[in-house]
């Protein structure tokens, strides 16, 4: 066993993670779903590296407490490396369709397999050896399921895989994410250091391929929106040039203004108006479906962009929109705002995009002036003859 480069190398990798955490930490919005997976990815890394180098340098140091330290590094080491993968399948699923409801059922199921192997571990503790086992010399031998570790592993690397590649066949526009980085990166590791025990591949390799993951993530900085956390008009525009390029079938659109916005500015604060944006951001993301991408077009205007859909997706998307608004009305503390929205609702039917933004423009500003309308207790002007709203 070569102790001196377990030790560079693992130290190398924390040095690595270390720094990503940091640079997480300090740069990034802490209310971003997408940011608190990623962190405790890095944060169960780093205990991982710390345990298997303790492991190491346990390793046939006689005694009952070198005993007791070897079993539990160990166990700690081996539950983390199946939770990484667990947690990089739910970071994968959230990147790409952007939906915490989605994320809540993916995690019920890909967590199954994770507790049966958590559980053979708690099992291994009591001497059982179907994962590991410490010999009377307190030397680290892996046991006859170990085997399950790696397939589950890859199980994970695999299905991470394989939901960019359906969401891509679904029209999900998710050209940017660097799953392919990461997970053949960390299988080379994994691989390597499954057939040369004593070398510390596989934390190493999981370190540099976040390095690749997070490089590749800052670049899409530009295409979201950092106070929402969610995509920018930049990414709209990407996204609407692909729909024009391939005249796709069946993209709706749901076109969103935030009722009395510069009241909730005036009266409460800009930093109460920051607030309300954040908490739209998680009320939009929440309520997504599959195939479709919340947008914060400018200041106060969002926009649900829906490919692949239908006219029964469209409605069930901006029902779950409303139940979302009245929840977080209904538990806001007292004297604080409250959130609505103007909506306006189209399906692309071909042709110029510019017609389709005019049409969902025109629909919610038509909703708009009703809104201001009723609450001034005056009739709903005819469209087209009413005066224009001013925030």
């Amino acid at each position: 066993m070569n102790i001196p480069e377990i030790l560079v190398a693992n130290g190398t990798g924390a040095v690595l993670v270390c720094f990503l955490l940091l640079l997480r930490v300090r740069g990034e919005s802490k209310n971003s779903v997408g940011t608190a997976l990623f962190c405790r990815i890095l944060v169960v890394t780093l205990l991982a590296q710390a345990t298997e180098t303790i492991s190491f340098l346990l390793d046939g140091v006689p005694g009952a407490a070198s005993r007791f330290w070897l079993y539990l590094m160990n166990t700690v080491c081996t539950g983390a490396t199946v939770s990484v993968g667990f947690a990089w399948c739910l970071y994968v699923d959230f990147r790409v369709y952007r939906s915490t409801g989605r994320l809540r059922r993916r995690h019920l199921f890909l967590g199954a397999p994770l507790l049966a192997v958590l559980a053979l571990l708690a099992a291994n503790l009591f001497g059982t050896g179907w994962i590991f086992s410490i010999s009377a010399d307190n030397v680290y031998h892996r046991g006859p399921l170990n085997i399950l570790l790696y397939l589950l592993l890859f199980g994970y690397y695999a299905e991470s895989v394989w939901q960019v590649h359906k969401a891509r066949r679904d029209g999900v526009t998710v050209e940017f994410f660097p799953v392919y980085y990461f997970v053949i990166t960390c299988a080379v590791g994994t691989v390597l250091q499954g057939a040369f025990y004593g070398m510390a591949f596989g934390w190493l390799s999981v370190a540099i391929a976040f390095v690749f993951v997070d490089s590749q993530t800052r670049s899409l900085r530009g295409y979201t929106d950092e106070l929402s956390g969610l995509f920018g008009r930049k990414y709209m525009n990407y996204c609407l040039e692909h729909i024009y390029a391939t005249q796709e079938k069946d993209v709706y659109g749901i076109m969103m203004d935030v009722n009395c916005f510069k009241e909730i500015n005036d009266t409460y604060g800009h930093a109460e108006g920051d607030r309300a944006i954040q908490e739209i951001g998680h009320i939009l993301s929440g309520a997504l479906v599959a195939n479709s991408v919340a947008i914060r077009m400018s200041g106060d205007e969002f926009m649900v962009l829906i490919r692949h859909g239908s006219e029964e997706i469209m409605d069930k998307t901006c029902a779950a929109i409303e139940q979302r608004v009245q929840r977080y009305n209904a538990a806001a503390p007292a004297g604080s705002f409250q959130l609505s929205f103007s909506t306006g609702v189209a399906k692309y039917e071909g042709g110029s995009v510019e017609k389709f933004l005019v049409e969902l423009d025109e629909r919610m500003y038509a909703e708009k002036r009703a809104f201001h309308a009723a609450r001034n207790g005056h009739a709903v002007p005819e469209q087209g003859n009413a005066p224009s709203i001013s925030e």
